[in-house]
């Protein structure tokens, strides 16, 4: 295998890099660190690496959640990114997964408009250092959202989006209109497939290897690749927890405006030509509860398809 010209995140070996524990609680003996992801990446061919400066990822929510930090912070993670050498950070929006508002404290409406205030105090200093503060999609923010805080910024150079190519699907939207809507923005993108699986609920996203899902990854990087901006793709695998999309409760829909209705009409046929049975299989080792060695075997294999499969279309 040759050079492929794409990074890998440290977030699709979760376990191994011990973020993760076991069912039962176990953590890697020895997780690997970022120069051993370095290394990993190295052996396999790509030419670089994703991973986060600190335990956190910054986030504009409050408080600390899973994936964030305080806000507070923010402004010295920046520096601290620009100081290693980045010229783009990865930032998440809030905590919510699976497109689920319904339980989000004060409601989306009011977080994003705080979102908007929040980005017009960081993104003048992001500029002074010479850095892109780019806002993941992650399972909560339509396509819509992000053209919205983009507009709140002026379209400063300072801001741009990680397109996570899986998550259009975690609000409802087929995920090439979601990448051609916001394409002139997206300053990174996380290669992440899915199988879908009908649900009573709706349809489950399952983490796969690379091109054994249903994500179309040809067709989404041809849009990055003549969007302007030097976007380095980074292969992540998607969480060991399945995430079910409940887009058969009218709950779920109360908190999306009518518009998201129209868009999720067009991911209709996208479903019904990629999705597999209600009762297939889909569960991984870890959500099975076997052991840390069996968990670390899986993770490795998903990340060495991946990398073939990018390897075949590069």
């Amino acid at each position: 295998m040759g050079t492929v010209p794409f990074a890998l995140c440290g977030y699709s070996l979760p376990h191994v890099m011990g973020y993760l524990a076991t069912k039962d609680g176990v953590k890697p003996e020895a997780p690997l660190d970022p120069l051993g992801l370095m290394q990993a990446a190295k052996e396999l061919g790509l030419i670089g690496v994703e991973f986060g400066l600190s335990s956190q990822v910054p986030s504009f929510d409050g408080a600390i959640v899973e994936t964030g930090r305080k806000t507070s912070d923010l402004r010295e993670y920046l520096k601290t990114a620009q100081e290693a050498g980045a010229k783009t950070v990865r930032a998440v929006l809030s905590h919510i997964l699976c497109g689920d508002r319904r339980n989000f404290a004060g409601g989306w409406d009011a977080h994003r408009d705080a979102l908007a205030k929040r980005l017009q105090e960081v993104i003048p200093y992001a500029e002074e250092l010479g850095v892109c503060l780019a806002v993941e999609n992650h399972q909560d923010a339509t396509s819509d959202d992000l053209l919205w805080l983009a507009e709140q910024v002026n379209h400063s150079p300072a801001f741009g989006v990680t397109l996570d190519a899986g998550n259009p699907l975690a609000v409802g939207e087929e995920p090439i209109a979601y990448t051609q809507a916001i394409a002139s923005i997206i300053r990174h993108i996380h290669l992440k497939d899915y199988k879908v699986y009908l649900a009573p609920e709706g349809y489950r996203l399952v983490r796969c290897s690379a091109g054994q899902g249903a994500i179309p990854f040809p067709e989404m990087l041809a849009i990055v690749a003549q969007n302007g901006h030097d976007v380095l793709p980074a292969i992540e695998v998607a969480a060991q927890a399945t995430r079910t999309i409940p887009v058969n409760e009218v709950e779920w829909w109360a908190h999306y405006p009518v518009e998201q209705r129209a868009k999720y009409e067009a991911v209709t046929p996208f479903l019904e030509k990629h999705a597999l049975p209600m009762d297939a299989p889909y569960s991984s080792a870890w959500e099975r509860g076997e052991s840390s060695a069996e968990v670390i075997a899986e993770e490795w294999l998903v990340v060495r398809e991946s990398v073939a499969y990018f390897a075949s279309i590069a």
